[in-house]
C-alpha cells in the first residue's frame, strides 16, 4: 500500500515516531503515546521536570498523549517533584499515566503517588511496558466508543 492510500486513520502523522533527549529522559511520542524513559542516576528537581514536561507537550505537538513512564531507571524525585505533575498546568495534555516500575522501592513511591497526590487523570503502575500499552489501548477504546 503506498501513502496515498492510507486510511484516514492511519495518516502519515500516526506513522512517525518522534524522538527527543532531555537532561533527565529520553521521549518518544507515536499516536498520541508519549514514552518517558527516565535516565539513570537523576535526582530530578521541579525545574528539570517543569521542562520535561514542556519538552514533552511540544513533542506531542500541544495535543493530548497517553504517557508511558518508564521509571525502571536508578532515577528518583522529590515530593515537590511527584506534586508538580500530579497538579502542574501540563496535566490537561495528558489522557492518563501508566508507570514502569521494577524494583521494590519504585513501587513504594508510584503507589504512594497514586495514592496521596492524587494525579487528576487516570493513572496506573505495571511491571512491563505491553501490559501498560494494553492498559493505554483499553483507555482508547473506551474514549472512541463514548464519542459515537
Amino acid at each position: 500500500m503506498d501513502l496515498m492510500t492510507l486510511p484516514e486513520n492511519n495518516t502519515l502523522n500516526n506513522l512517525l515516531v518522534s524522538e527527543l533527549e532531555t537532561e533527565v529522559a529520553y521521549l518518544s511520542y507515536q499516536r498520541n503515546v508519549l514514552r518517558v524513559k527516565l535516565k539513570e542516576g537523576i535526582l530530578m528537581d521541579i525545574q528539570q521536570m517543569e521542562e520535561l514536561l514542556k519538552q514533552a507537550v511540544e513533542l506531542a505537538d500541544f495535543k493530548k498523549y497517553f504517557a508511558v513512564v518508564d521509571t525502571r531507571a536508578n532515577s528518583n524525585s522529590s515530593s515537590d517533584v511527584r506534586d508538580f505533575y500530579a497538579e502542574s498546568e501540563y496535566g490537561k495534555y495528558r489522557y492518563a499515566d501508566a508507570f514502569i516500575v521494577d524494583s521494590l522501592a519504585m513501587r513504594l513511591l508510584v503507589n504512594f503517588y497514586i495514592s496521596f497526590n492524587k494525579p487528576t487523570v487516570p493513572t496506573k503502575m505495571f511491571t512491563d511496558e505491553e501490559t501498560a500499552m494494553a492498559w493505554i489501548n483499553s483507555l482508547r477504546t473506551i474514549a472512541a466508543t463514548n464519542r459515537n
